[in-house]
Order: structure tokens, then sequence, then C-alpha cells
């Protein structure tokens, strides 16, 4: 049937939203929030739907973008990614933006687009093959990688932070590393838009990198998703965010280039998860 695999993540994107919407009103997950700052049950049942289903098409990991080789590359993609999403960052900051109201999402938007250029300008001379004996290159990433995941805990330590505070920080690096960073990544990069691109191919090509239509929709449902995270209708509450789902859809394209140029979920997982990093130190100087 032509069209298959958009009805397919259109549906796994209708049941995971509502599997999200009959959960929040749910006492345990409410209490979970409070304490951790985030339901980590419901992240992990997001996670699961995804490799569950996988596994029921009896696809091949590998070809999706689960895989280890390739992840010296892709740990450097990502690293350097997270560099160049520091330009909307900085937008926000300076600018005192709120990424909810239309100007500052259309200013996060246009700084997005930036971003995708830039990144892919960067990497554009970068092949898997030329880090596979790097391995000093390697270690340092990885070390970069960890000090900047830690560095907001232990300044929490080194301010002397009540106890409550230093629990929040850690938690959200940890949810937004993990199970908004690479699960989101797992969802809607690794899932969505490589099934797609499945049934009808990488027919463009923009700055090297080769793309299908699945990175369009997967970035459009990766908007919708944040157009509806105030949705609430088991709770009564019917509000929604179109402005979170405009720059939200450029990101979303961001990281699916990340994805298109590795062919790995590392790359577009570490960019998309350093946001905890920025959103841990807010908590701290807030």
């Amino acid at each position: 049937m032509k069209y298959l695999s958009i009805i397919e993540v259109s549906i796994v994107f209708l049941i995971v939203q509502l599997i999200s919407w009959v959960l929040k009103p749910i006492e345990f997950f409410k209490l979970e929030i409070e304490l951790l700052g985030w339901s980590y049950t419901s992240g992990l049942i997001s996670i699961s739907i995804t490799f569950i289903i996988l596994l029921i098409l009896k696809k091949d990991f590998k070809l999706y973008g689960f895989k280890k080789e390739g992840w010296k590359f892709s740990l450097d993609v990502g690293l350097t990614s997270w560099l160049v999403l520091l330009i909307p960052v900085c937008a926000l900051i300076f600018l005192h933006l709120s990424y909810s109201d239309l100007f500052g999402a259309l200013i996060l938007s246009a700084c997005e687009i930036i971003a995708i250029v830039l990144i892919l300008l960067l990497v554009r001379k970068k092949k898997e093959e030329d880090y596979e004996k790097k391995s000093s290159n390697a270690r340092i990433n990885v070390i970069l990688l960890l000090a900047f995941l830690l560095f907001p805990i232990f300044l929490s330590f080194y301010l002397n932070k009540p106890a409550d505070i230093i629990g929040r920080v850690i938690s959200t690096v940890i949810w937004q590393f993990i199970f908004s960073g690479f699960g989101e990544e797992i969802r809607y990069r690794g899932y969505y838009q490589p099934r797609i691109n499945e049934e009808f191919g990488r027919k463009f090509k923009f700055l090297g990198v080769e793309f299908g239509i699945g990175l369009i929709i997967a970035s459009l449902l990766f908007g919708l998703s944040h157009v509806l995270n105030p949705f609430s209708p088991f709770e009564g509450i019917f509000e929604l965010n179109w402005s979170w789902g405009i720059w939200t859809f450029f990101s979303g394209l961001f990281y699916g280039f990340l994805k298109e140029k590795t062919n790995n979920i590392i790359a577009p997982g570490i960019a998309h998860g350093f946001g905890g990093v920025g959103e841990a130190l807010g908590i701290l100087f807030s």
C-alpha cells in the first residue's frame, strides 16, 4: 500500500500521545514528577514502544541507526553540533526571548536554520572512515562529553546549593540527556524518519547530505508533539502552544540532518540531550 510508512508512523505517534494523555492524571506519575521533576516511567514506556514496534516489524536495527559502528565519527559530530546549537541558546538568553512566544519562536527558528547550514558546512568533509583509527580523539571526546554533563552537577555542590536544588539538577541532566535527548531521537530520527525513507528514499541533497521526506515528516511530528505539550484532555486542559511547535520543527530538521549525515542515532542524541546542561544551569542561577 502506498504511503503505508506515513500512515504507520502517524498511528504510532497518536498512540504515544494518547498514552501520555492517559498517564498524566494518574497520581503515581504526578508524584513522580513532583519528586523527580520528570516522569521516568513514562519516558521508559515511550522508548520501549519504539523498540517493540521495530522488533514486531522485524526491522534491521543497524539500518535504522542503532549501531556501534561509526560511533567515533558520530560522537565527534554530536559534540560539534552541540556547540553550534549555542547560537539559538545565546539568542534566547541575550535577547531575553521566550521560546513559547511567537516572536521568540520566529527568532529561534531563524537561528536554527543558521545552525543547520553551519553544522553541515563544518562536517561536510568529515567521513566516518577517517575516525576509525583515531582512538586518542575518541577518548578526548568521551572525556569532554562527561565533563560537560557533570559540570552543572559539580557546580551545584561547589556552590553549596540545598539538597533539593542539587537533586533537581542531577535529575534534569539525566532526564534531558537520556529520556528527552536520546529518548525522543530514538523515536523521531531512529524510527519515524528512516521508516518513511525506507518507502520513499532519499531523493534530495543539501550541502552534501542526502535526505528524503522522512526528515520533513519526522520534524513536523516533532514540532506537533511540542504544540501538544500543554494539552491534557483527561485533565480538562485543551491548551495548544503553536509557537513552541514552530521552532521545534526547525530543531527537528537540525537533528534529522545529523542523523542523515552519520546514519547513527548517537549524533542527534548528543546534540538534543545536551540541552539538559543549559536547563540545569538555569535551575542553579534562577
